[in-house]
């Protein structure tokens, strides 16, 4: 499946779009307000279903290619490398959000273009 994501520009309050979710756990984060745009730059990717791995490939904006990154569809794994601080650390940290919230398996993604700026 061929996917894009776009960027998006925040006039103000940056983050408080999507961190305000975290009020269900903890009461005392104020509501937010934002104002966002998207752009048509982003990020375009094929992915595809993997029964045991998070495998992920990155295409800089300078057409520079990262990975392949390979690691098991497992919390314990996922999480050890969310920490890692690596360069894909954020995939994994979602992959574990994901992973421990939802019944799913692993995914392949190949970002093969990407027009927004890093």
């Amino acid at each position: 499946m061929k996917l894009f994501v776009p960027g998006r520009i925040c006039l103000f309050g940056e983050h408080s779009d999507w961190a305000g979710g975290y009020r269900r756990i903890n009461a005392d984060i104020e509501k937010g307000l934002a104002i966002i745009a998207g752009t048509n730059q982003g990020l375009h990717a094929e992915v595809k279903p993997h029964p045991t791995k998070l495998i992920v490939r990155a295409t800089l904006d300078d057409g520079t290619r990262k990975g392949p990154y390979e690691v098991p569809m497992d919390a314990a794994a996922l999480l050890e490398a969310a920490e890692s601080g690596g360069f894909f650390s954020y995939a994994a940290g979602v992959a574990y959000q994901v992973l421990t919230h939802y019944r799913v398996r692993g995914l392949e993604i190949d970002n093969d273009q990407t027009d927004l700026p890093v």
